[in-house]
């Protein structure tokens, strides 16, 4: 069975072919459009570039395909060349169905949350957390939590309410969201709130505990009120700071809302864990993006296993909806395929579409000589070049996973600055993941299972954090990818050889694309975005190429102008 699956709802689009059970493609629409999240693209995202990219990678046209299927919240008109036969399933479920099924368990509890999701028949009122228990290839729900979203409510039009158009009752998404734009981030950056936290100090844990209650039967309860009282409440903290204490007011109140997301989620967990009995959980919907927390829920809660894969926000149900396709729809039973799941999902690009993107570009870069581009590229990384790092199949999700990946060392301490002011033209309070060699894991980090996706902040041990100071966050934590040799030879590789220069098994690793644009995919988008900014050297699927040092600095030969989009930032890439 071919199956095709669309995700997203009004941003982050995508599209996914399944094959007989097994995902072989997935594509994110940002990456073709080049803009962050399609955020205000309107009706050109009718066009739906994701499944096209997904059916030429396989060699398919939309004949062959047996099924497509996607979720509730989709913009039709990202959907309309597919509105005769598209099957249409709950978002959550979607989101459920791409947490379970790509795992390797054969059973697990399920648990989704995010800002809002489907209508739940009543008016105004939209599933925001859902309970579920996986099995094979059932998928059951326990409970579901609803709140009024104002988007489709009269309250949010009324100037006395002190609401706005975005906010949502009884939404755990939505409680981080409205921290998040009240200390001035804007549409889908929470992960600058994650990011900005432990510089927090616990000023406002208390009084941030009034806005919402949480019981032990997974009941999240936030009413418009309190939504109203929490936003007074910022914009008073905020108000009462003076310039030079409004960057440590922000921090406290992000302190606060990720103190208490921690909170609510281990305690749905705990819930989850007495319904169900399972050792085996699964987390999506965008609030599990939120790394911090998922170290939390894996520290706190009795289970010993826990999935999330790595395109947690609404683009991975693209991936869900086909699968649930497959599963359900289609009737076939579940085996284990891509075990563990492999993040590179993207199309392969070979030496003559590489030879071509550095060839439009040929005044203005050249290539570097080497016998062996691997070690030599550990030599530049060592030696304190920044180097973009393009390799493979692209990875999904807003984590670059060592495939569109920008790599520095990490024994720097001051790289971490030199990156963000740098090369990503981002606040100097975001962090950089640490990649770390599987095998050497166990002795860098209190972390004991594998963290592939770049979805587990454990701490350092201790020592470690000062060997790795660029990687290293204020509260002593790295956001760990673990290096897999059988996910990523060619990344594993390069990491041996760091660590035999070196003694280090780190390196820093980064999103490949400046700030505000999404991940280059393509060699085109690889070396016009090494050109944009300040890399010292770019690794094209085994060419190393250096900037030359008179040539023109204006536009590739092509006349086109740079690609990129200076729009929102999503949880730190």
């Amino acid at each position: 069975m071919n199956i095709l699956g669309l995700g997203g709802s009004i941003h982050d689009y995508s599209a996914c072919l399944v094959r007989d059970g097994e995902v072989r493609c997935m594509m994110e629409e940002e990456r073709l459009t080049r803009v962050k999240h399609c955020l205000g693209l309107g009706g050109k995202v009718f066009r739906c570039r994701a499944a096209d990219y997904c059916l030429q990678a396989e060699g398919l046209d939309a004949g062959a395909l047996d099924l497509v299927v996607g979720n509730d919240l989709i913009d039709p008109v990202y959907y309309m060349k597919y509105a005769d036969s598209i099957q249409l399933i709950n978002h959550h479920l979607a989101h459920a169905a791409s947490g379970f099924y790509p795992s390797s368990f054969p059973s697990a509890a399920v648990l989704v949350a995010d800002g809002r999701g489907s209508f739940t028949g009543f008016p105004a009122e939209r599933e925001t957390v859902t309970y579920y228990f996986g099995n094979g290839s059932e998928l059951s729900e326990i409970k579901k939590v609803s709140g009024t979203d104002t988007l489709d409510f009269g309250a949010a039009h009324d100037s006395e309410s002190g609401l706005t158009d975005a906010d949502m009752s009884n939404s755990v998404g939505g409680f981080y969201e409205r921290v998040t734009t009240e200390i001035g981030f804007g549409l889908l950056q929470e992960g600058k709130t994650m990011g900005l936290s432990p510089y927090g100090t616990a000023r406002h844990t208390d009084a941030f505990g009034s806005f919402y209650s949480m019981d032990d039967e997974g009941n999240f309860r936030q009413t418009l009120d309190q939504v109203k009282e929490l936003r007074m409440y910022i914009r008073r903290t905020l108000e009462a700071a003076e310039d030079p204490e409004k960057f440590q007011a922000k921090a406290d109140l992000a302190y606060a809302v990720q103190y208490h997301m921690e909170r609510i989620l281990v305690k749905a967990c705990r819930y989850l864990y007495n319904v169900t009995g399972s050792r085996n959980l699964c987390l999506a919907g965008g609030v599990f993006l939120n790394s911090v927390a998922n170290y939390e829920i894996l520290r706190q809660t009795p289970f010993e296993h826990i999935f999330v894969q790595p395109a947690a926000g609404d683009a991975g149900t693209a991936i869900g909806s086909a699968l649930y396709g497959y599963h359900v729809l289609g009737g076939r039973a579940r085996t284990a395929v891509n075990i563990p799941f492999s993040p590179y999902q993207g199309k392969s690009y070979g030496p003559d579409e590489c030879a071509k993107a550095a060839g439009a570009f040929a005044d203005r870069i050249e290539r570097v000589e080497a016998a062996d581009v691997s070690m030599k590229t550990a030599e530049l990384l060592a030696e304190g070049h920044i180097v973009g790092w393009f390799q493979g199949r692209s990875e999904i999700g807003p984590r670059a996973l060592g495939n569109r990946s920008i790599l520095a060392d990490p024994r720097q301490a001051a790289m971490k600055d030199t990156i963000n002011t740098r090369i990503k033209h981002r606040e100097h309070f975001r962090p950089f993941a640490p990649a770390v060699l599987e095998e050497r894991q166990a002795d860098f980090f209190d972390l004991g299972c594998p963290s592939y996706y770049m979805l587990l902040v454990p701490p350092f041990l201790p020592g470690k954090g000062e060997e790795t100071a660029a990687v290293c966050h204020e509260d002593r934590t790295g956001r760990v990818q673990t290096v897999s040799r059988g996910l990523n030879p060619r990344f594993h590789e390069l990491l041996v050889h760091f660590e035999s220069l070196t003694g280090t098994p780190v390196l820093l690793n980064t999103s490949f694309n400046d700030n505000g644009e999404p991940i280059v995919e393509t060699p085109h988008d690889a070396v016009s975005c090494f050109l944009r900014i300040d890399l010292d050297y770019l690794v094209l699927n085994g060419t190393i190429y250096k900037k030359r040092k008179e040539g023109g600095a204006g536009r590739e030969k092509s006349g086109e102008p740079p690609s990129g989009h200076a729009g929102s930032e999503a949880w730190p890439s």
